[in-house]
């Protein structure tokens, strides 16, 4: 028999994950939105918050080669995690664990639940996995000395935070203090 706590336990979680899974989606999409907006106008430079953050730390500005490496990896990156169609699992799902709550079945939305977070996991591990290859990709084109002056300055969660920002709104949500900052990234 279920524990009716752990099943109203199980489905708070799941609506909490949900929840965090929108917020972060529709902050990508009026990133995206204000991005192309601004890129219409004038070319962003996705390495200027890291520039300024190197300067402010005390650390030696970029070389050019280093600018040319920033700019091939941010572009390989953003090629290679284009948002995709929705996926049909995850939409069935979704559609499922609805479907049990309106009909007011705990266990058929607690079994929902299960495969949806299953799924919202596999898809969550993928993203982190993305995001740390970028990341050690990143810090890999950083000189020893820039990376250390970085992270003297705003520690190792502020230096992630910074080569976040190269790849703007998608990685986490975009640059600190903007709407959405923080939020989960939406690869596919």
């Amino acid at each position: 028999m279920i524990d009716r706590k752990k099943c109203s336990l199980c489905s708070v979680l799941a609506m909490l994950l949900l929840m965090h899974l929108a917020a972060g989606s529709s902050a990508l999409a009026q990133g995206r939105r204000m991005g192309l907006n601004a890129q219409s106008s004038q070319q962003r430079d996705p390495l200027a918050f890291l520039k300024r953050a190197l300067a402010n730390a005390g650390a030696a500005a970029l070389a050019s080669d280093q600018e040319a490496s920033f700019n091939t990896l941010i572009a390989s990156f953003l090629n290679a995690n284009k948002p995709g169609q929705p996926d049909a699992a995850e939409k069935a799902a979704r559609d499922a664990y609805s479907n049990a709550i309106f009909s007011k079945n705990s266990t058929a939305a607690t079994s929902a639940a299960d495969s949806l977070s299953a799924l919202l996991a596999a898809r969550q591990r993928t993203q982190l996995e993305a995001e740390a290859g970028f990341q050690i990709q990143a810090l890999n084109i950083l000189h020893g000395d820039q990376a250390s002056a970085l992270q003297n300055k705003m520690g190792v969660n502020g230096v992630l935070r910074v080569l976040q920002t190269l790849v703007g709104p998608g990685l986490r949500g975009g640059r600190p203090g903007a709407a959405g900052f923080g939020a989960q990234m939406r690869l596919r």
